[in-house]
């Protein structure tokens, strides 16, 4: 039996209550945007949950960053710089988001966090690449893009709907079928809940429609494109060492087009952005 309304926005408060580090990432997004804040404000806001805290303390100081010996979120911040601390509390807040199996994806948390992982550090490289967008932003919705997943397995679970897609049709058709919406209107609607900015919220929201936008949304448009790129919803990252997996598509090829992007390029970005998974999990733990 598909979940009721109320039973879906049940499970969206249950997601909200796992852990507080989403709205401290939003916040901290909001705090960068204001010309008065500093590393202290940062810092202060991120020290407001020692678990978060403690974990982006032992990523600085791993010998990524050098080794250091910072025992306070402030020293560590100070040391490794604002947006390396960014970083890490983008790291922190998807690591938390994806520590629980998807057992109605028939997706293992960990394969869960190594693609949410993936879409981040492309969307940072597409950014990076095109100049459309600022490269953090587009890190943390890429790490975010598949958070409706969360809301939708919590409400299934909730209802005992006994509802798992098996891979027979398409995972949106499943998400639809099974709850009345996509992971990505969940998403947006847990985002929402967090304070996120709109243009993050409607992103995430509108990241398989971005044509049907009355005005365009960078990201939008990117994660539709990044979703040709990257399989999308087999809980796996993109390896290119067993070569490119996929072709232009029309819609693609469009976006290429635009933002002056090759085939070479986006191979040249799938590159990087393994290079960077790869030391992100060899230093980190993740």
């Amino acid at each position: 039996m598909k979940p009721t309304k109320e039973q879906f926005f049940a499970a969206l408060q249950q997601i909200e209550k796992f852990s507080p580090a989403p709205v401290i990432l939003a916040n901290a997004m909001n705090l960068l945007r204001d010309p008065m804040s500093d590393i202290a404000s940062i810092a202060a806001l991120v020290g407001s949950d020692s678990a978060l805290a403690a974990d982006i303390i032992r990523c600085a100081n791993s010998a990524y960053y050098g080794a250091g010996t910072s025992t306070t979120i402030g020293d560590a911040v100070q040391r490794i710089g604002l947006r390396e601390a960014m970083r890490l509390l983008n790291v922190a807040v998807a690591r938390i988001a994806s520590n629980r199996d998807l057992d109605c994806y028939g997706i293992h948390g960990v394969d869960y966090w190594a693609e949410s992982l993936f879409n981040g550090l492309f969307m940072q490289a597409l950014a990076r690449e095109t100049g459309e967008d600022e490269p953090d932003e587009a890190y943390t919705v890429g790490l975010l893009r598949f958070i409706g997943r969360l809301a939708i397995n919590q409400a299934l679970d909730n209802s005992h709907a006994g509802s798992l897609w098996d891979g027979n049709e398409s995972i949106t058709q499943w998400e639809i079928d099974s709850v009345g919406m996509t992971q990505a209107q969940a998403g947006a609607l847990l985002l929402g809940n967090w304070h996120f900015s709109e243009k993050v919220v409607q992103g995430i929201g509108m990241q398989y429609e971005p044509a049907t936008l009355p005005e365009s949304n960078w990201l939008a448009e990117a994660l539709f494109f990044t979703s040709s790129v990257l399989p999308q919803g087999v809980g796996k990252p993109f390896l290119p060492e067993v070569g490119p997996t996929w072709a232009a598509t029309p819609v693609g090829s469009e976006f290429m087009h635009r933002f002056g992007l090759s085939m070479e390029s986006v191979n040249a970005l799938l590159r990087e952005s393994n290079a960077s998974f790869d030391a992100l999990r060899q230093n980190f733990g993740v």
